[in-house]
């Protein structure tokens, strides 16, 4: 029993998800100034001819910021379902019923579905089991508004990291097509030429998988946001909120 309440306690956690991306930040953090300390980012950034790895920096930075907004909304709406089961486990038993009002929940996403939930009902005329399939996977679809962006160029990072390896050999194999072996000094052209291609090949690969892989870290942790908030709100409705509308409604047929 202790156990389960302690892990109840770090579920319930005020922030928890916001403090698990703003770990992962912190670890991106460390790593990046690590690497600018070590000179590691200038030569990426320098021996990279085409670019590709100062472009895929660059948009790694912006898709993983506004993936930290969403981390911000699913954190406030994870504090918020919390807030809205406290309201109506303190409501008086008959006022139950009425969750629906204005003066018992706080503002927010779960609050709007439960009133969607009410408006259901009202207006369909329901009488007995309320079923709230459609909205439930309409209230995921909106939550997950947004994120699909955040796969696609997680996966376009990596594909941008593929090309610039084609780049890299294409880069490093034209010199050979033309050399002149008699020529010493062609052979260290090529061969510089080659080295040049190399880098190329090698760091854009290596920069386009820690961009998508890193994206990916985020995008689990919004997806587990999102089905540990549909899970709560099913929970909280399925227990709290639809029998209470099905008893006022078989009351008023009555």
């Amino acid at each position: 029993m202790r156990l389960r309440n302690r892990a109840l306690a770090r579920v319930d956690s005020e922030h928890l998800l916001l403090l698990k991306g703003l770990l992962l930040w912190a670890v991106i953090g460390v790593a990046f100034l690590a690497a600018w300390r070590y000179g590691l980012l200038q030569r990426v950034w320098h021996d990279d001819s085409t670019g590709l790895s100062v472009a895929i920096t660059l948009v790694f930075l912006a898709i993983a910021a506004r993936g930290s907004w969403h981390v911000l909304k699913l954190s406030r709406a994870l504090n918020h379902v919390a807030e809205v089961r406290g309201a109506i486990m303190q409501a008086p038993a008959p006022d139950l019923d009425r969750s629906d009002r204005s003066r018992a929940l706080p503002k927010g996403c779960v609050s709007e579905y439960i009133q969607t939930l009410h408006t259901k009902a009202k207006i369909g005329g329901h009488r007995g089991v309320i079923d709230q399939g459609l909205l439930l996977d309409a209230f995921e679809a909106d939550l997950r508004s947004g994120h699909e962006l955040g796969w696609f160029v997680a996966d376009l990072l990596l594909s941008l990291g593929l090309l610039g390896t084609v780049i890299g050999f294409i880069l490093m194999l034209g010199p050979i097509s033309d050399l002149d072996t008699s020529d010493q000094g062609a052979i260290r052209t090529a061969l510089a030429a080659m080295s040049g291609g190399m880098a190329v090949a090698l760091y854009t690969t290596l920069t386009g998988l820690i961009g998508g892989m890193l994206l990916k870290i985020q995008g689990f942790l919004l997806d587990g946001a999102v089905q540990e908030l549909v899970r709560r709100t099913t929970q909280l409705t399925e227990i709290y909120v639809l029998p209470g509308i099905e008893r006022r409604q078989l009351d008023a047929t009555v």
